[in-house]
């Protein structure tokens, strides 16, 4: 089944789903990489072809996310969202929804924190998607001025602090309703069906 319905996710769901799921595995551990890498080419300004592979990775997988985000919110308002469990209370209908609103939220606006970071940076290194360098978001900052590099690099970290909290509470949720509950709930993003 494609579509969702409301007692299970369809497969276009799961499969964004775990798929947005594979790519923030990756992009997080390449992000910090990155950041190592770029620390080592500022100080030495040596090679650069390991720190334009990995950009290029990174930015890569960011717009990546940033499209399959808006493709599963459009996706998400378009469909039925399943029924949660009967027996949740009425704050864990509002944490489990709130929680997802907000990492929907995260999934398009840490993207694009990411882009304005690179397009500000003073290293001057292109935009990247597959390879192919697209627009800044921003003009390259002038006369020295890092405002706004130091402005959407701070705004990148804390969406990372903020994202790691709410991956952290999604996944505690979707555990401890498989493993303490035993409702299901993660075997239907899994299988689609309890």
């Amino acid at each position: 089944m494609l579509n969702n319905s409301a007692a299970e996710w369809g497969s276009i769901s799961r499969a964004t789903h775990w798929l947005a799921v594979s790519f923030i595995a990756i992009e997080i551990p390449l992000g910090f990489w990155m950041e190592d890498l770029i620390e080592v080419y500022t100080e030495t300004r040596g090679d650069d072809s390991w720190l334009l592979l990995t950009v290029n990775a990174h930015q890569t997988i960011g717009f990546l996310v940033l499209i399959l985000a808006i493709l599963r919110i459009n996706w998400r308002l378009n469909n039925p969202t399943p029924d949660l469990p009967a027996d949740y209370a009425a704050y864990q209908r509002y944490l489990t929804r709130t929680t997802q609103i907000f990492l929907y939220f995260l999934m398009v606006f840490y993207p694009l924190t990411g882009w304005a970071v690179s397009s500000a940076s003073a290293l001057e290194l292109p935009v990247l998607f597959f390879g192919l360098e697209i627009p800044r978001m921003l003009a390259p900052r002038a006369d020295g001025s890092t405002f706004a590099y130091d402005l959407f690099s701070a705004t990148h970290h804390t969406c990372w602090k903020i994202g790691a909290a709410l991956l952290t509470l999604h996944l505690s949720g979707a555990l401890w309703n498989q493993f303490i509950k035993k409702n299901q709930v993660l075997a239907r993003m899994w299988r689609g069906h309890d």
